[in-house]
C-alpha cells in the first residue's frame, strides 16, 4: 500500500509538470498513462501474486493483468479523462492558478482503474468466481471498442508516441454527434459501440473551460471521422487534450 501511494503521489506530480507546460505533446500523455498502468500491475502484484498458491494461477495472473491492460486501455484512457472534467470543476471553486485542474487527476485516476481492474482479476482467480461475470459483463464491451476493425488488432493499446501535428482547431460543443454510429450501415460493430459510449458519456460532461473545450474538439473530430477505430480515437482523443491545454495555457 505504502508503494502504491507514493508512486500514485509521484505520477501526480509528473501530470502537474504535463500541466505546466504550455506546449506538452503527445509522448507524455502516451507515457503518464503507461506509468499508471505499470503503477497498478507492480503494486497489485507485490500485495497479491504471493496469495495465489500456484505457479500458474501466478504466471495466469500477471497474463491477464497484461490482456486487461491492452482491452481497457482506451476505455480507462476515457474514463480518467471524465475525472478530470470533474476534477477541473471542483478545483475551480477553491481559484487557484496551480497546475493541478486537470493531467494529475487524469494520470492519478488512470492508476486507480488500471489496480481496481487488477485486484478484480485476482479475486476471481483466487476463489471468488462470480466476479467472473462481472469480468465478462464489463470485459465485452471494452473488446469490442479496443477492437474495433482489423488495424486495431496490434500488440500495444497505443502508438501516439511521436508528435501530433498540427493540433486540431479547438472548438466548443454543439450537438451530441455519435447516435450517427449507431445508424450507419457501414460501422462494425466495434464503431457502433464506440459511438453508443461516447453518446452516453457526451451529456455527462460538466460545463467547465477545458472539458468544453475537449468534448466540442472530439465532437468535431468525430463528425469528420465517424468510421475512426481505437487508435483513431485514442489520437483524436490526444489531440483533443492537449490543444484543449494549448489554448488555455497560451
Amino acid at each position: 500500500m505504502n508503494y502504491f501511494l507514493l508512486t500514485l503521489m509521484l505520477l501526480g506530480i509528473y501530470g502537474i509538470s504535463v500541466e505546466m507546460n504550455p506546449h506538452a505533446q503527445s509522448w507524455q500523455l502516451f507515457c503518464g498513462f503507461h506509468l499508471a498502468a505499470l503503477i497498478a500491475i507492480s503494486s497489485v502484484s507485490l500485495v497479491y501474486l504471493k496469495q495465489l498458491q500456484t505457479k500458474y494461477k501466478r504466471y495466469t495472473f500477471i497474463l491477464l493483468q497484461w490482456l486487461a491492460f491492452r482491452i481497457a486501455y482506451f476505455p480507462i484512457v476515457v474514463f480518467s479523462a471524465t475525472v478530470s472534467c470533474y476534477s477541473e470543476v471542483v478545483l475551480s471553486y477553491f481559484a487557484t492558478d496551480l497546475p493541478i485542474n486537470v493531467f494529475p487527476a487524469m494520470f492519478m485516476s488512470a492508476a486507480i482503474f488500471f489496480s481496481m481492474m487488477n485486484i478484480t482479476i485476482f479475486w476471481a482467480l483466487n476463489g471468488k468466481t462470480a466476479l467472473y461475470a462481472v469480468i465478462i459483463l464489463m470485459g465485452m464491451p471494452a473488446i469490442l471498442i479496443s477492437f474495433a476493425d482489423t488495424n486495431d488488432l496490434t500488440v500495444f493499446p497505443d502508438n501516439n508516441v511521436g508528435d501530433i501535428e498540427p493540433l486540431p482547431k479547438v472548438t466548443l460543443p454543439k450537438e451530441n454527434p455519435y447516435g450517427l454510429a449507431l445508424t450507419s450501415t457501414h460501422n462494425s460493430l466495434g464503431q457502433k459501440m464506440i459511438g453508443l459510449a461516447g453518446q452516453t458519456l457526451y451529456d455527462l460532461i460538466p460545463n467547465a473551460p477545458w472539458s468544453q473545450l475537449v468534448q466540442g474538439t472530439l465532437e468535431q473530430a468525430y463528425l469528420n471521422h465517424p468510421d475512426g477505430n481505437a487508435h483513431d480515437q485514442l489520437r483524436y482523443h490526444y489531440g483533443a487534450f492537449l490543444a484543449a491545454h494549448h489554448q488555455l495555457s497560451t
